[in-house]
């Protein structure tokens, strides 16, 4: 008889990545994180262990191969410039857009978000890449620690729109960390955050743990490039 063969499941990328078993921290050990100050607050609040960081306060999708930001090797590059001369990686996770909520030009948004991931897939063509989508922010907060007008949940919503359209358009993996991380008006709660934007030590904990039960195999993201291709 002919040996059975176990079909791997394609990922559809038109859809957030379901839950999965826990991972081991280790399994970040091969991983990049790129982001703004919510990224940076991942870095030093969650508890993460083995991943590398190319992420900076105020770092916007327009600035990704501008903004020098990044050490290697004794000298400074921009993201995109580190990720052609450092490491090669097995997940790159990307999560930024808070900086950017003040553009009001969504279209200029998603094009400059569509170049940065055909850059990325093209410097780092092993990777699985995870785009995050944004997570709200508190209104209340936000009033009270004056943050500009711009950084409100209608401008968020704006984006979130955009994000599902990136993972299908470039076949990446999407990660619905807005819907973990909000309560049930679809808002940050004021107990997860200091000042309306950035986490509490415990909603970066939570992010964490959200990642660590949302991870896609090689396996599945290669067969759904694969099934996209063909579609």
């Amino acid at each position: 008889p002919e040996p059975t063969t176990t079909r791997v499941p394609a990922l559809d990328f038109t859809q957030p990545v379901p839950e999965s078993e826990e991972v081991e921290m280790d399994y970040f050990s091969d991983a990049l994180f790129i982001g703004d100050s919510r990224t940076d607050g991942l870095r030093l609040y969650s508890g993460i262990q083995g991943a590398d960081f190319y992420c900076y306060k105020g770092l916007t999708i327009f600035e990704v191969d501008e903004r020098k930001i990044v050490e290697l090797n004794g000298s400074t590059y921009s993201v995109v410039e580190a990720l052609e001369k450092g490491p090669q990686y097995a997940k790159i996770y990307i999560s930024l857009g808070v900086n950017e909520l003040g553009y009001y030009n969504d279209d200029a948004y998603h094009q400059a978000f569509s170049e940065f991931l055909d850059t990325v897939k093209t410097l780092q063509p092993d990777a699985i890449i995870y785009l995050e989508n944004l997570v709200p922010v508190n209104p209340q907060k936000c009033a009270e620690y004056k943050q500009p007008y711009y950084v409100n949940n209608d401008r968020v919503a704006a984006y979130n729109a955009i994000y599902p359209q990136l993972a299908t358009e470039h076949q990446v993996a999407l990660l619905d960390v807005a819907s973990a991380l909000s309560d049930e008006n679809g808002i940050l709660p004021a107990d997860a955050t200091a000042d309306g934007v950035h986490f509490t030590k415990a909603w970066y904990q939570k992010w964490l743990a959200y990642l660590m039960n949302h991870t896609v195999s090689p396996e599945e993201y290669e067969a759904g490039q694969t099934a996209a291709e063909g579609a």
